[in-house]
């Protein structure tokens, strides 16, 4: 009898999970690999069940949730990665995570319980915002002394986390699934009656409600473009720590019924053919794969002038100081009223940005790695 193949599991570890630019990036390169050879499965820093956790678990791969991480409960975070890696470690031939400043016991565990390929992976190239910056930066250097393996988002990131070190990494171009972000007519009709907003000139904007995402500028922007234009609307795709201040502020500023929070949504695409124009003044950001699936689908986007240039692909990012006035921010985005909207997808793949090739490259990266280890 024939000997049933296995594929090798790799497992990836993300912190927290909702609609963000590294589960998008995951989720696309999952949808994607060759999942005879290789198979993802995921350790989540949430309780609560996602979509995308359905689709893991229905193609083969496995969802292990932690309680999300607070400075109130670090040893109860770190006791639960620790009895999850004594228990499921040899299942690993690759730790894949997709953080740098807490991965320290995810790594530490992973070597003591015999996880010989360790992937350090950044998204973002700053520590701004975090209140520990003395202390992430000593957990960085213990996040790249046990790491063997290294990725980036951009030449930057990788240039402000790992060179310190002088740990040569790998630029992970962070990639999309074009055929899902391909403008639709249709689709966009349809979702803006779903909406109620189709008379409406629409802002948007998808990612986690984080600090860096600077959500406290969008609503400052919006109240600015509402007060000269009356029928805007803005649709915030995402969930996170600071979502409950920035209903707050959207309240006291009375515009939070112009607002339409969806929490975190599987339907990201369909939500950015609604919309008008895309915004996004980040503080920082490692590549910005929201801004890529806003370019693909054909949106106008007005973003904070900090934007690695290696997203901005097309014609259509207008880039801004976070120190200009947020009525020229406005501005900026009612100049596009009567903009045709057109599909970028093709650009997108011309770029190498596409999924489908990436996929191809990792499986392949993986596979070599597993090989030069054993």
């Amino acid at each position: 009898m024939k000997k049933e193949h296995k594929p090798i599991r790799i497992l990836h570890s993300i912190p927290g999970y909702g609609i963000g630019g590294i589960e998008s990036l995951i989720m696309s390169l999952y949808q994607d690999i060759d999942k005879s050879l290789i198979q993802f499965d995921f350790l989540v820093e949430t309780k609560e069940w996602l979509p995308d956790f359905d689709e893991i678990v229905k193609n083969g791969g496995r969802v292990h949730q932690l309680t999300p991480f607070n400075k109130k409960n670090v040893f109860r975070y770190i006791y639960e990665i620790k009895n999850f890696l004594k228990k499921y470690a040899k299942e690993y031939a690759v730790l894949h995570s997709h953080t740098v400043t807490r991965a320290a016991p995810i790594l530490y565990y992973a070597r003591k319980f015999g996880i010989l390929c360790r992937i350090s992976h950044s998204h973002t190239d700053s520590f701004d915002g975090n209140n520990f910056i003395a202390l992430s930066e000593i957990l960085l250097r213990l996040n790249n002394r046990l790491s063997t393996h290294f990725f980036a988002a951009s030449q930057q990131a990788g240039m402000y986390y790992f060179t310190k070190d002088k740990k040569p990494f790998t630029v992970l171009k962070n990639t999309i699934d074009t055929e899902q972000f391909h403008f639709s007519i249709e689709k966009r009709q349809l979702m803006r009656a779903s909406l109620q907003i189709e008379k409406c000139f629409v802002l948007g904007h998808t990612g986690r409600f984080t600090y860096q995402k600077n959500h406290w500028k969008i609503i400052d922007i919006f109240k600015e473009v509402h007060h000269i234009l009356p029928e805007s609307r803005l649709i915030l795709v995402g969930d996170g720590p600071t979502i409950d201040e920035i209903k707050d502020k959207a309240k006291t500023l009375k515009i939070f019924d112009y607002i339409i929070f969806t929490g975190a949504s599987s339907h990201v695409s369909d939500l950015l053919q609604a919309m008008d124009v895309f915004i996004i003044p980040s503080f920082f950001e490692g590549f910005c794969i929201s801004l890529l699936e806003a370019q693909s689908v054909g949106l106008p986007c007005v973003a904070s002038d900090i934007i690695p240039q290696e997203v901005q692909i097309t014609d259509l990012i207008t880039t801004l100081s976070l120190d200009i006035d947020s009525k020229i921010w406005a501005k900026a985005i009612l100049s596009h009223q009567k903009e045709k909207r057109l599909n970028h997808s093709e650009v997108i793949i011309k770029k190498e940005y596409d999924t489908k090739s990436n996929a191809k490259w990792l499986t392949n990266y993986y596979l070599n790695i597993i090989k030069n280890n054993n």
